[in-house]
């Protein structure tokens, strides 16, 4: 097997946590590439193996990501389409997308070289922002938000299903979710909580300026589209957290699930539902068993 790595050199404890996991790896003779990006932080020698972080699909087996959600985001932007499957080691705070903590890291590598793993598989968007003169096309794992950027105005928008007028919402802005995003900025703004592994997407306006709009859940086969019906805003298109551009009346924003699915590594170490009551304290009883809602 050989481990391609991946990580967020902004975290502060990364850098040792990398170079203990290459030597661990060295000792167990497993082979690695090396995201390209990391090599100067990493100081790797001329001849340790780097490769571009959006190739490095096509040289190893599986990729490991260090940091936390949002490095997970990145990576599975870059290395998704590749058809690797990605495992994520968290090292930031919350971590809710990782599968891994550092304590675990080891034993889940001694986990994955002998096959003791499972491969699940997790649903991707393709956003298409169509525009007078051209556009642009990115993916998405945990959702798309059109809202309006720094401006203090609200923004109308029109959705349509399959080019099927849905509504027009007028607020900050909508999320398109998917079910691994339903636990982001969706749950925040009151939208539903689904299984990861399902194949649907998530509508969940942000602070509607109505009593009767609200979160709608549509089947992963249909195609969105998003129009923005203010002339003045300052609207804007953020993906994953990651790709953020301005918004004007005359673009169109076109989203469906992408032609393949993140191949997304469980150790089984634990399920969505304990993820759920552990990190976002779904359910706890704060009242009679506040011990539980702290528990770890």
């Amino acid at each position: 097997m050989i481990i391609g790595i991946a990580g967020n050199t902004s975290k502060p404890n990364v850098k040792k946590v990398l170079c203990d996991f290459v030597d661990y790896l060295h000792s167990i003779h497993v082979g690695y590439v090396v995201a390209s990006e990391l090599k100067s932080f990493l100081r790797l020698e001329n001849d340790q193996p780097t490769v571009p972080l959006q190739k490095i699909g096509n040289h190893c087996d599986v990729v490991i990501a260090f940091g936390g959600d949002g490095t997970l985001l990145y990576t599975a932007s870059k290395v998704g389409e590749s058809g690797v499957p990605i495992l994520g080691v968290n090292t930031g705070v919350l971590g809710f997308l990782t599968e891994v903590v550092v304590d675990e890291l080891r034993s889940s590598i001694q986990e994955l070289v002998q096959g003791h793993y499972a491969i699940l598989e997790r649903m991707v968007l393709d956003v298409a922002v169509e525009r007078p003169g051209g556009g642009f096309t990115y993916q998405a794992l945990n959702d798309v938000v059109v809202d309006k950027g720094k401006g203090a105005r609200l923004i109308t928008v029109e959705v349509s299903v399959d080019d099927v007028f849905l509504n027009r919402i007028r607020s900050d802005g909508v999320i398109i979710a998917t079910p691994t995003g339903s636990t982001a900025y969706s749950l925040s703004a009151g939208g539903p909580l689904l299984e990861p592994t399902m194949q649907a997407v998530i509508v969940t306006p942000i602070c509607p300026h109505s009593l009767t709009v609200r979160p709608i859940v549509l089947s992963g086969d249909r195609e969105l589209k998003i129009c923005l019906l203010s002339g003045d805003s300052m609207a804007q298109i953020n993906i994953d957290g990651q790709f953020q551009f301005n918004l004007s009346r005359e673009d169109v924003v076109r989203i469906k699930r992408a032609e393949y699915s993140l191949k997304w590594i469980s150790m089984g170490k634990r399920d969505f539902y304990e993820i759920l009551r552990t990190k976002l304290n779904w359910g706890a009883d704060w009242v009679n068993f506040p011990e539980k809602g702290n528990s770890k």
